[in-house]
C-alpha cells in the first residue's frame, strides 16, 4: 500500500488504530508546510523543528484518544497554539526580568533612566557567563526555552532536585549581577 498516496481520512484512521507507516506518512505529507507556517510565527529554525517535533509527537500519543474530523485543520491549529506557547513563554520570561529591573530602578530612584532591550539582553547574557556552564544552561533551558523540569533532568541526566537547585542559583546570580543596571552602565 502507497500511504502516500491515501487521502487524510484514511490516513487518519490508520493512525488511530496505530499505523506507524501511516503517521511517517502524516509527518512527510505536512512537514515542509508546517515548518513554513512556524517558521512565519517564531522565526527561528531550531525552534519550528522544536514545535513541530511536539507536535507530532503529541499526535502519536494521543492518537487513540483523538476527535480529530479534519487532520490538516487541526494539525495547523496545533502548530499556532504551540508556536503560540512559544512565543508567550519567551514574552513571559523577558517581561519578568524587565518587571523587576524596572521595579530595581525605581527603589533606586532612578527612574528617568531607561532600560534598552539590547541592554538587558546584553547584561543577561554577561551574567549568564559568570555562571558555572552548567547552571547557565539549565537556567536557559528553563527560563528561555520554557522547558519542564522532569526533561532538563532527563536530558542532563540530573535529578529534579538537582535541576531546581541550578533554577534557584542561577535566578540569584541574575538578581545581583543585575542589581542596579540601567541603559548607562
Amino acid at each position: 500500500m502507497n500511504y502516500q498516496d491515501l487521502p487524510d481520512e484514511s490516513l487518519l484512521g490508520l493512525l488511530i488504530a496505530g499505523d506507524s507507516k501511516a503517521f511517517e506518512a502524516i509527518y512527510q505529507r505536512y512537514w515542509r508546510k508546517l515548518f513554513g507556517f512556524t517558521y512565519q510565527l517564531v522565526g527561528s529554525k531550531e525552534d519550528c523543528e522544536e514545535i513541530i517535533h511536539d507536535l507530532m509527537t503529541s499526535l502519536w500519543q494521543n492518537r487513540e484518544r483523538s476527535n480529530i474530523r479534519n487532520l490538516q485543520v487541526y494539525i495547523f491549529i496545533a502548530a499556532r497554539n504551540l508556536s503560540n506557547k512559544y512565543i508567550k513563554s519567551k514574552i513571559d520570561f523577558r517581561k519578568y526580568l524587565e518587571y523587576q529591573l524596572i521595579n530595581e530602578i525605581l527603589d533606586n530612584g532612578d527612574a528617568e533612566k531607561i532600560i534598552s532591550p539590547r541592554d538587558l539582553d546584553f547584561a543577561i547574557e554577561k551574567a549568564l557567563k559568570k555562571m558555572p556552564e552548567k547552571t547557565a544552561t539549565i537556567f536557559r533551558l528553563s527560563k528561555m526555552d520554557n522547558m519542564p523540569v522532569k526533561k532538563i533532568a532527563l536530558q542532563m541526566h540530573l535529578t529534579d532536585k538537582a535541576v531546581e537547585y541550578h533554577i534557584t542559583k542561577s535566578l540569584k546570580v541574575l538578581r545581583e549581577q543585575l542589581r542596579g543596571f540601567t541603559s548607562y552602565n
